[in-house]
């Protein structure tokens, strides 16, 4: 089992954790956003945490969250990972678009990429929201179908895609349910060198289906073996706020790779803070040839 987190410098920092929260800066701007994981206590002094320029408060009572801001952020907001630019904003779920624990698994995906012989390889990206990953797979020459059934995440991806200058025809862009698009896919004999995907635990199609990580997930990966190229690179499922467990998914993934020739891996996908301290944040299984 792997503790997977990226460990060169980039546009965030994980300040610090304690009492159910992360301090982190994103390129100049500092936030303070709740984790109930967290269940230590802080170790820098409150007067470090007071720097925030935003604090998202938890609702209560059924009641939603908000950002308390303190300090008024650049227009536009971004961040660098690499040669790639990603456009940042406050969210009503405490999100800012990014989640930069991915950081790790781009660095995985483009070291998969290294002396390709195929000039620009597939690559298919399910539940792909803002586009981080597509934007680093699309920068390193791949043609990138990006599927997610959320509008407003595929005008947010869009928005990357024009600040990272890329080539109009690098990506496709999918507005669909991601089951339904990939037994599309099957059907029209379509393959792909890699891929990649953010299920969520719960969530809804476009029509209205409601997808269940721990129920819809097992007849997709299924699917979306289907989908590789004989000599793929690699397929990552990652998984965020889900009962099921590092060691659940590799099993799963085992049992849709058996018979296929490479790696498997397995493990937490996790933050370092800048005292060396490590959190997890979400979990991963991933095959690579």
């Amino acid at each position: 089992m792997i503790l997977e987190h990226y460990d060169k410098p980039w546009d965030f920092e994980l300040l610090d954790t304690g009492n159910g929260f992360r301090l982190e800066k994103w390129g100049e701007v500092i936030l303070a956003r709740p984790d109930p994981q967290i269940i230590w206590q802080k170790s820098l002094p409150e007067a470090e945490w007071g720097k925030a320029w935003a604090i998202f408060k938890p609702g209560s009572s059924g009641e939603k969250g908000r950002w308390g801001i303190k300090h008024k952020l650049p227009e536009p907001w971004t961040v660098q990972f690499q040669n790639v630019r990603f456009l940042l904003k406050l969210s009503p779920f405490k999100h800012t678009g990014l989640f930069a624990e991915q950081a790790a698994q781009w660095k995985f995906m483009i070291e998969r990429l290294k002396d390709s012989k195929i000039e620009k390889l597939k690559i298919l990206n399910l539940f792909a929201y803002t586009g981080g990953a597509t934007m680093v797979l699309a920068k390193h020459g791949c043609q990138v179908t990006h599927v997610d059934a959320s509008k407003p995440a595929i005008t947010w991806a869009n928005e990357n895609h024009k600040l990272n200058n890329l080539p109009p025809n690098s990506v496709r862009w999918i507005l669909d349910d991601a089951v339904k698009f990939v037994k599309r896919e099957i059907k029209r004999g379509a393959k792909y060198d890699g891929i990649i995907m953010d299920p969520p635990a719960f969530g809804h199609s476009p029509s209205g289906k409601v997808w269940k990580f721990n129920e819809d997930l097992p007849s997709l990966l299924a699917d979306c073996v289907r989908l590789l190229a004989n000599d793929a690179r690699f397929l990552i499922v990652n998984g965020y706020a889900t009962n099921s467990s590092a060691l659940a998914l590799n099993n799963l993934l085992e049992d849709a790779m058996r018979g296929k020739p490479g790696k498997m891996e397995f493990g937490e996908l996790c933050l370092q803070q800048k005292n060396s301290r490590t959190i997890s944040t979400g979990i991963f299984a991933r095959w690579h040839n």
